[in-house]
């Protein structure tokens, strides 16, 4: 089940590997599969690669994903011109470096001011940006807009709920 997840979105993710780009004012508006290299070198998504060096993420939070790493998968739907996604998309993947989880457990679409992303799957998001986690092929939670707590923190609450079902 895994692998035939892992194959349809890395085959859908190949697929619609083109990014579409529009001009939005000054917000360059990514919509389709996004690279987080993409983010880091674009000097349009400054921002991103700020918001990554400047986040400091809880430590114990940060443990409990690092010790529960490979078991998800998280699919990010997220707004390049949206100013929630521009705080807790860099954040995430702060998190998610620094727990020492590989870019290919994240699968991160651009959507557009109608929520369009030109995904393989349709994700039902209704807010950006919308983390969705997945455990062996399943949705087992999703942050919807701005976090809660913290992304670390709400990330780790997904993943203690969905271990504490498994038992």
């Amino acid at each position: 089940m895994i692998m035939r997840l892992k194959t349809l979105l890395l085959g859908g993710g190949l697929l619609f590997s083109t990014m579409a780009w529009a001009q939005n004012g000054n917000d360059k508006v990514m919509k389709g599969k996004i690279e987080m290299k993409a983010l880091m070198q674009d000097p349009s998504t400054d921002w991103f690669y700020k918001g990554v060096n400047k986040y400091q993420p809880n430590d114990n939070m940060l443990n409990y994903i690092k010790a529960n790493r490979s078991n998800y998968n998280l699919v990010v739907v997220m707004g390049t011109w949206d100013e929630t996604s521009r705080k807790v998309v860099p954040e995430l993947f702060k998190v998610m470096i620094t727990a020492g989880s590989p870019e290919d457990q994240v699968l991160m679409f651009g959507a557009d001011q109608r929520l369009q992303t030109d995904a393989p799957t349709d994700y039902r998001v209704k807010k950006l940006p919308t983390v969705i986690v997945f455990r062996d092929g399943a949705e087992v939670g999703r942050i919807s807009g701005a976090p809660k707590e913290s992304i670390e923190g709400d990330l780790s609450r997904i993943l203690l709920d969905s271990s504490k079902k498994e038992q």
